[in-house]
């Protein structure tokens, strides 16, 4: 009888971690650019993902082969070209990622 009540609260212990962590959500990434799609030269340009829903952690890759953290970070760009901004939102187990292009003129 011993037995069988571990057995059984062993497994209801897997069940109940199981189910807590599929609970997690999948993040919603977004964010904005304060100047827009396009931008100038050595200007600072702000990236806000406060938008995110479920996110914990954000991860940026400015296109340019930097790289940002936080959910508000700022970035200047000292060659005019056209961008890909990658955002990457994430919490304990889930992520998701977005980007948007941004030119910066001189």
């Amino acid at each position: 009888m011993k037995t069988r009540i571990k057995f059984i609260t062993k497994t209801l212990a897997i069940i109940t971690i199981a189910f807590i962590s599929s609970c997690t959500k999948t993040p919603e990434a977004c964010f904005t650019v304060d100047k827009g799609k396009t931008a100038k030269l050595n200007e600072e340009v702000q990236f806000n993902a406060t938008c995110c829903n479920n996110a914990d952690t954000y991860t940026w890759d400015y296109g340019d082969g930097t790289t940002g953290s936080g959910s508000l970070t700022k970035h200047k760009y000292p060659i005019a070209a056209n961008y890909v901004v990658k955002l990457t939102a994430g919490n304990k187990s889930k992520s998701a990622t977005i980007s948007q292009d941004l030119t910066i003129t001189p």
